[in-house]
């Protein structure tokens, strides 16, 4: 049905879904945002101290024969993360988008209430590709930590 044919309490029902399914999205957006700035922010600060610590102290002390490979895999983990991060901000933003464009066309008339919801329930089936960057980037952690474990146990 469209917005011109509701009326009443079933019309005012639509429009608080409509604003209630807005401020959600909108808040996946600027939630994704605030924690990627706050990521890139505390992975490249620590991670600047983590090398510059790990190069001062391998002048001084006996070297890890790996310790190059496990900064190699926490590094790329970082990286995951970031990218899980810009993956995650983008995909809110595209839902968001689709969900603008469909509620500007039910509002001229041109879809239906139950087209809405059901592109809207389209576009918001399961990601897998954070999922994936996760779980990459998890095992980027074990393997740092097994490549010190290994060492620890060989020294």
């Amino acid at each position: 049905m469209k917005l011109s044919q509701i009326g009443g309490e079933q019309r005012n029902n639509y429009v608080s879904y409509v604003e209630n399914r807005w401020a959600q999205l909108q808040e996946r957006i600027v939630g994704r945002a605030e924690a990627a700035w706050k990521y890139l922010m505390l992975t490249n600060s620590g991670s600047a101290v983590a090398v510059l610590s790990f190069m001062g102290a391998y002048k001084t002390i006996t070297p890890i024969p790996h310790a190059h490979w496990m900064l190699v895999a926490f590094l790329l983990g970082l990286v995951l993360v970031g990218l899980g991060h810009a993956t995650a901000y983008y995909r809110a933003t595209w839902l968001f988008s689709g969900w603008r464009m469909d509620i500007s066309k039910f509002y001229a008339d041109e879809l239906e209430w139950g087209e809405v919801l059901a592109r809207d329930n389209d576009r918001s089936s399961y990601f897998i590709l954070a999922d994936v960057i996760a779980w990459l980037s998890f095992a980027c952690f074990f393997a740092g930590l097994g490549f010190g474990v290994y060492d620890l146990t060989t020294l």
